[in-house]
């Protein structure tokens, strides 16, 4: 009997017994009998030894210099020291720090954005007042993120990204996404009725009243 006529008559027995060819193929493989390679024109993406900033973070987990056609990207690498990655969200708002002049002083001297986004929202659920700012990054869930993933920079964070924009810039212009450009909030408080902010035009820091609507921009913590 013939190969082909033999694939037919499994075919056959298969659709008879109530299953789908899929049904078999991933039974085969999540039972590990199936190896599956990528077909011979199929090309493999691996993330590079080396992360540079403007690299593409995609949802599953690859960090790639390409555009891959249909995989999704969810950020733009900001900055890397050793295996910390910062990575910029692909979306922005403009919004106050805190409408109703919330304050936290335990964010003054935080320099990672991340503990003091939550710092702002436990201090914001206490004091019952808005963190407007803070709220809106941990709440992000666009590209793929996930809700509570991304957070409002800190000051330090925010120069960081100021030090890379042009390559940053390269890449959300790529995706034709809003560029960083003009004054973003950090979740550096200042003192109790201002708040820090970067300007990505000059690189210059300076604190404003918190019920001021100015740019927010989240970003990833990312380990290598």
């Amino acid at each position: 009997m013939e190969r082909n006529e033999k694939l037919e008559m499994l075919t056959a027995l298969v659709g008879e017994l109530g299953f789908s060819c899929d049904d078999v193929v991933n039974y085969w493989k999540a039972s590990g009998k199936l190896e599956t390679k990528p077909l011979q024109n199929e090309t493999v993406y691996q993330t590079p030894e080396k992360i540079m900033p403007g690299m593409f973070v995609y949802v599953d987990g690859l960090i790639s210099s390409e555009i891959i056609e249909g995989r999704q990207i969810k950020a733009i690498v900001g900055s890397v020291d050793g295996s910390d990655v910062l990575a910029v969200c692909l979306q922005e708002a403009c919004l106050p720090w805190s409408s109703d002049w919330l304050e936290a002083k335990a964010t003054q001297k935080m320099t990672g954005g991340k503990e003091a986004t939550r710092k702002l929202l436990e201090i914001s659920r206490k004091k019952r007042q808005e963190a407007e700012a803070a709220r809106w990054c941990y709440d992000y869930a666009e590209d793929g993120v996930k809700q509570g993933e991304a957070f409002l920079p800190s000051l330090t964070e925010l120069e960081k990204l100021f030090a890379n924009k042009a390559a940053i810039n390269a890449s959300l212009n790529a995706l034709g996404v809003a560029l960083l450009d003009g004054w973003y909030w950090s979740s550096t408080e200042n003192l109790d009725s201002s708040a820090w902010k970067l300007g990505m035009s000059s690189g210059n820091t300076y604190y404003y009243n918190k019920y001021i609507g100015s740019y927010v921009r989240p970003v990833l913590a990312l380990k290598l």
